[in-house]
C-alpha cells in the first residue's frame, strides 16, 4: 500500500522547491508535471519518491506501477503547498543528482569526427535556458551543451520552460580556461552571434557543413563576454526587417537552428510530416 506524506517531509519539500542552497547541500532536487518526470526516468536520474494527489491528478494512464515503492499520496491542499507551480497534473517527483564528470563527458564527446555544439554564455534568465534546451531536443542537430555560468542546471524554472528537456539533452559545465583549451586544441569553428561585432555575416551566408562548429549565444543584456571576442571566426545575425533590431535570446536559438536543420534536411532529403 502506498504511504502518506508526513511533516517532516512536507517542510523539506518546500524548502527544496524555494532553495537552491537546500538542493547543491542535498543533491536532490524537485520534479513537477507527468512528462517532467518522465523525461527524468528517461534521463535515467534515480527517484527518491513521487507524490501523487488523487483530486488533481489527470485520468489517463499513468506507468508508474513499477515505482510503487516510491509512491506517496498527498491531500490538495497539501500538494498545493509543496508545488511551485500555479497549473500542475497532481505528479511531483523527488530525483537524486547524478555526479558527473564534465570534462570525461566532453572527451567523449570531442572524439567523434563531426559535430556541432552550442555554448550558453552567462544567460541570466532560466525560462531563456530552458527554452533553448528545449529547442535542442527538438532539433537533434546539437551533440550537446555547453553552459558557462553559475547557473544551476536543475533549477525548477528549467525543468520547466524545458519540459523536462533538461534531463536528456547532454549538458556540460566548465570554466571559460577549460572550454577554450577544448576549442583550440580541436580547432573548433567558433561562431559568434553579434550583429555588433567585425566578422559579420548574414545567416543565410553561412556554411553549417563544417565538421567542428560551436555557436556561442550571450547574455540577455550585455552579450557574448568579451574575452570570447578574439576567437570568434564569424559573427552571424538574423536579418530583420523591422524597426527592432534584436530579439530574445531563445527565439535567435530557435530560429538558427531549425535553419540549420531545415538545409540538411532538404540537403539530405529526409524531411518528414
Amino acid at each position: 500500500m502506498c504511504k502518506k506524506i508526513n511533516k517532516k517531509e512536507i517542510i523539506e519539500l518546500i524548502k527544496l522547491q524555494k532553495s537552491k542552497k537546500t538542493r547543491k547541500k542535498s543533491k536532490i532536487f524537485v520534479v513537477e508535471g507527468l512528462i517532467e518526470n518522465k523525461m527524468a526516468l528517461k534521463g535515467n536520474f534515480k527517484l527518491k519518491k513521487i507524490f501523487f494527489c488523487k483530486k488533481i491528478i489527470i485520468k489517463k494512464k499513468i506507468d508508474f506501477c513499477i515505482l510503487k515503492k516510491f509512491i506517496f499520496f498527498v491531500k490538495k491542499n497539501i500538494y498545493k503547498k509543496i508545488t511551485y507551480r500555479k497549473k500542475t497534473e497532481g505528479i511531483l517527483g523527488v530525483f537524486f543528482k547524478k555526479k558527473i564528470n564534465y570534462e570525461n563527458e566532453l572527451n567523449t564527446y570531442i572524439k567523434k569526427k563531426k559535430y556541432m555544439f552550442l555554448i550558453i554564455d552567462n544567460i541570466e534568465k532560466p525560462g531563456n535556458i530552458g527554452a533553448i534546451i528545449r529547442t535542442v531536443e527538438a532539433t537533434k542537430i546539437i551533440n550537446f551543451i555547453i553552459v558557462y555560468n553559475n547557473k544551476e542546471i536543475y533549477n525548477p524554472n528549467i525543468i520547466r520552460s524545458s519540459i523536462g528537456c533538461v534531463f536528456i539533452v547532454p549538458i556540460i559545465k566548465l570554466s571559460f580556461n577549460k572550454i577554450l583549451k577544448y576549442i583550440l586544441n580541436n580547432n573548433i569553428y567558433l561562431l559568434g552571434t553579434s550583429i555588433y561585432k567585425k566578422n559579420n555575416i548574414c545567416l543565410y551566408n553561412q556554411n553549417f557543413n563544417l565538421n567542428k562548429i560551436c555557436i556561442i549565444f550571450g547574455n540577455e543584456h550585455k552579450g557574448i563576454s568579451k574575452k570570447w571576442f578574439k576567437y570568434i571566426k564569424k559573427n552571424i545575425h538574423i536579418p530583420m526587417y523591422g524597426e527592432i533590431n534584436s530579439l530574445n535570446v531563445s527565439v535567435s536559438v530557435s530560429m538558427i537552428l531549425f535553419f540549420i536543420m531545415i538545409k540538411k534536411y532538404i540537403k539530405n532529403n529526409i524531411f518528414k510530416n
